[in-house]
């Protein structure tokens, strides 16, 4: 259980959650000049086929911790319901982008009433649409007043971009989660490639890298930067250095190091959140 005790000043510190349907995974970030390290812990939301916004809110009740009074709350929404728009057409107003997102994405029974957002990501002309259960979006708004909630890609995106903004094109990152992996590759401007994969073996993420570099014709020596999981990428990247040249790991973030252990087993993603923040755009009803 994570107590109120485990922070001494919530105000100065940052709450990131990633959710999904099976977990609710929380970083605690301190300020800079703070000598705490960071908090991560993952909670399970079990098997219960009922609402996913009842077991957040068990989940949430039973620690305390995240009721605090944090300066900053960024809650990343795991959804494969995403897509990404030219930011002129999220931009553009009208309904229009909710209109793209309900052609690819028809409102879906079994996923309940859904909430569409919409994010523009900085400096890539590009946003991103995402949908979230309604009753789930309401029950964060109403228990962390100055929430921001964003899809994961987001800040890796914003992250990717601000680390390789000069002769970027064609650079791959991969990010390695569980069951799940995320490939950015940059173009001149807006992104050749920014999608989400669910995958169940190693292999499986690599088979996914590979057909999207085919698919792009990237060069050998066109670099795969990868970050997440440090037993996956174990797995994945000596698979990988036989058909790229250039295979190397993510640079991670020397302030997060300072924040101790949790920073570099939290996933990736959540860990950037502090250094690059999100911005929502708009919510779309």
């Amino acid at each position: 259980m994570l107590g109120r005790e485990m922070i001494t000043d919530p105000l100065r510190w940052q709450l990131v959650m990633e959710l999904s349907d099976k977990a609710l995974e929380v970083v605690a970030v301190p300020p800079p000049d703070h000598s705490e390290p960071m908090i991560y812990e993952r909670i399970g939301l079990g098997d219960d086929p009922g609402p996913v916004s009842e077991r957040v809110k068990n989940a949430v009740y039973d620690n305390p911790l995240l009721l605090g009074d944090f300066g900053r709350v960024t809650v990343l929404y795991d959804t494969p319901r995403f897509m990404c728009l030219p930011d002129v057409v999220a931009g553009a107003g009208n309904g229009i982008a909710e209109m793209a997102f309900r052609r690819v994405f028809p409102p879906d029974g079994a996923y309940g009433k859904g909430e569409v957002m919409v994010q523009e990501v900085r400096d890539m002309r590009m946003a991103l649409a995402f949908e979230i259960p309604a009753d789930t979006a309401s029950f964060l708004r109403r228990t962390f007043p100055c929430v921001e909630i964003s899809h994961p890609l987001v800040p890796l995106c914003g992250y990717f971009r601000s680390k390789h903004m000069a002769g970027g094109y064609g650079k791959m990152m991969v990010n390695l989660g569980s069951g799940r992996l995320d490939i950015v590759v940059l173009g001149t401007g807006a992104p050749l490639l920014v999608n989400s994969y669910r995958f169940r073996e190693p292999m499986d993420a690599v088979y996914y890298i590979m057909a999207a570099r085919k698919t792009l014709k990237l060069a050998e020596t066109d670099e795969i930067i990868i970050g997440g999981d440090r037993l996956l990428r174990a797995q994945v990247a000596p698979v990988l250095r036989r058909y790229v040249r250039y295979v190397m790991p993510a640079i991670f973030p020397s302030v997060m190091l300072r924040a101790g252990r949790a920073s570099l087993v939290a996933p990736f993603e959540a860990v950037l959140v502090p250094l690059v923040g999100t911005v929502r755009k708009q919510a779309l009803k």
